[in-house]
């Protein structure tokens, strides 16, 4: 068969056994043919058909291409020989055909943990002990490196079921990793309450002895679960399934518990931030022996016994006379949490400290912020975009009041030796503490920063701000609130007393300068050291400038910083408004300080769409202003 014989079209239906003899082929150069593919892939046995998939606008190709053989063996070989190969310049994948629209969802399984090197053809092999597997899929960076998640497709959902019951007690390990496997959740399902907690290091690090005998971990980790089992049974919760693992780098238990009810979860979660740690943890080495000589030892994936009783015996006779013996559960970095909150919902104890002083240390930001609460965790770092903040940290707390208690606290302004440590610690003694959200919760709160911080609001009822004039420019909008009454705005003369040579003229709290009283002469190296205002605009004539020179930017008084950028920001809204007074007055909006930050007006120059909506926000206010 000739390459213009073959079919450019895959059959409309495909049943799961002809679905065998296709392949998918991705990351293809752009200048690879047909005629190319089928010279290559021929090699290996006949082929029924051949598409390369195009732009239906640009007619050139999207990189992917579907390859029907004449027998299943011809399109594992296929895979075989050819996937991870290059093609003239490009890298090339080559994975089954599979058609995700006929497939049962509910047969899907969620894989994470993968290592960096992992088989796909090795990781079928190993799932197809558990029942027909229709596809395994890894997941990729843009650069088309492999990440360490994928899925596994079963095609019925009995056999995902079962290996998920099988892993609870007999882990699967590919190349050294253990993989961490679950029933794969869309997003709108995963949002519902969860029923399962996860409690992450419940007792002491492992002594290193200990560490190097595989099979004393392993029965550690067992009684762990029995001990947690046997916890619940005696208090009337039935526990659907309780995983206990120990941290290769902590050598710390951590366990995954599962309730028949969400409230069950809530309930055990609320005794962890009220106890600082929860009774089920709390045991000792002897009664983990009792209860593993009760249930006996567990089974290894190949039916065999993972240990004996008398290989393991001695190790934790050893433990039970041992001060820290690792089964009375105490633990200086207890974490909790339900085990949907990693991925969907902000954990209130995780706050991200920024604004932090260069020449500050990780000891000192610590012994600031544990006065407030236990900390279990702080990292300190540089921001990755340092035009805002120099350093910044995650800290975070075990109990969610320890986290109230410093939100609330820090930003006393009342308590005198708090501000004077934050003086020492932060910026201009100003701290930004925010709660951490997940990378989903981020993407949704960014929209809804844009709502409520819209100037389409006008909180509190406030009336339009309309920047006065001082010859023909106008002055920046003063600081907010207005006076008590709503007498109208109070207005702060221009430094200097006249206008500056953009937009917006300088706002200070001060009056001009008035010529000395006596005749002596004036300190001219004094009035040197002056900054006028025209400076400020001639140094930062152009937003690539301020990005150029961040540090010196902020260092300058923050009514500088919103002159210059209102004057900047005036030239970028007048090309869109096209008319003067309506501009004057966005901007004024814009630059109003008790709307945004200086970091939410520099977000302006680098996102034209979020510019945009303050834009037509701030246009929609005037209208309405106008029609009343």
């Amino acid at each position: 068969m000739q390459p213009k014989e073959i079919q450019q079209q895959l059959p409309p239906q495909t049943t799961p056994q002809q679905m065998k003899t296709i392949i998918y082929i991705e990351n293809l150069d752009q200048g690879i043919s047909e005629d190319y593919l089928y010279r290559k892939f021929k090699e290996v046995g006949e082929i029924h058909s051949l598409k390369i998939t195009k732009d239906k606008t640009t007619q050139k190709s999207k990189g992917q291409a579907f390859i029907t053989f004449a027998h299943q063996d011809s399109a594992e070989e296929a895979r075989k020989k050819f996937n991870n190969q290059v093609f003239i310049r490009n890298i090339i994948r080559v994975k089954p055909y599979f058609n995700y629209h006929i497939a049962d969802k509910k047969a899907n399984i969620f894989i994470n943990n993968l290592p960096e090197d992992a088989d796909i053809l090795e990781l079928e092999q190993e799932f197809s002990r558990y029942g027909t597997v229709q596809s395994v899929d890894i997941h990729r960076d843009i650069q088309g490196k492999q990440l360490n998640y994928g899925y596994v497709q079963f095609e019925k959902k009995e056999d995902a079921d079962n290996l998920i019951k099988r892993v609870m007690n007999h882990p699967i390990t590919h190349k050294g990793k253990l993989l961490k496997l679950e029933q794969f959740k869309a997003q709108s399902e995963r949002k519902v309450e969860s029923s399962s907690i996860y409690l992450r290091a419940i007792a002491k690090p492992l002594p290193q002895k200990y560490w190097e005998q595989s099979k004393v971990i392993r029965a550690i980790e067992y009684a762990w679960s029995l001990i947690i089992n046997d916890y619940f049974l005696k208090h009337g919760i039935k526990v659907k399934d309780c995983f206990v693992k120990i941290d290769q780098h902590t050598r710390q238990p951590w366990t995954m518990i599962s309730f028949e009810t969400a409230e069950q979860a809530k309930e055990n979660l609320d005794i962890c931030e009220q106890q600082r740690k929860h009774p089920c943890i709390n045991s000792g080495a002897h009664h983990a022996l009792e209860l593993i000589n009760k249930h006996g030892p567990p089974l290894n994936s190949d039916a065999s016994e993972a240990f004996s009783i008398a290989e393991i015996t001695q190790a934790f006779k050893e433990m039970a006379q041992d001060h820290d013996d690792t089964f009375k559960g105490e633990s200086e970095n207890f974490f909790y949490n339900m085990v949907y909150s990693k991925h969907l919902n902000p954990d209130d104890r995780l706050i991200l400290v920024q604004n932090i002083k260069e020449e500050v240390t990780k000891e000192k930001i610590q012994e600031f912020l544990s006065r407030f609460g236990k900390v279990i965790r702080l990292t300190i770092r540089k921001t990755k975009n340092p035009r805002f903040q120099v350093q910044q940290c995650f800290v975070h707390y075990q109990t969610m009041e320890d986290s109230k208690r410093a939100r609330s606290e820090i930003y006393d302004e009342n308590n005198s030796e708090i501000s004077a440590i934050k003086k020492e610690i932060f910026k201009d003694g100003h701290v930004m503490m925010n709660i951490l959200l997940s990378k989903t919760m981020r993407k949704e709160f960014k929209e809804v920063k844009k709502q409520s911080q819209s100037i389409f609001q006008n909180p509190g009822g406030r009336q339009l701000l309309q920047p006065p004039y001082v010859g023909n420019f106008p002055v920046m909008p003063p600081q907010m609130p207005f006076p008590p009454g709503g007498q109208g705005m109070r207005q702060i003369p221009p430094r200097g007393g006249r206008p500056g040579p953009g937009p917006f003229p300088m706002m200070r709290n001060y009056a001009p300068r008035h010529p000395p009283m006596n005749n002596k002469p004036v300190n001219q190296a004094l009035m040197n050291q002056m900054v006028q205002p025209q400076a400020f605009i001639q140094e930062f004539s152009d937003y690539t400038l301020i990005q150029n020179r961040m540090e010196e930017f902020l260092k300058i008084p923050q009514s500088d910083q919103r002159y210059v950028l209102g004057n900047l920001l005036f030239k970028k809204v007048f090309e869109v408004v096209k008319d003067k007074e309506s501009t004057k007055k966005v901007v004024g909006m814009l630059v109003d300080p008790s709307q945004f930050e200086i970091g939410d007006i520099l977000n302006m120059f680098e996102d034209s769409q979020e510019l945009q909506t303050y834009i037509d926000d701030g246009l929609l206010l005037i209208k309405e202003e106008t029609q009343k």
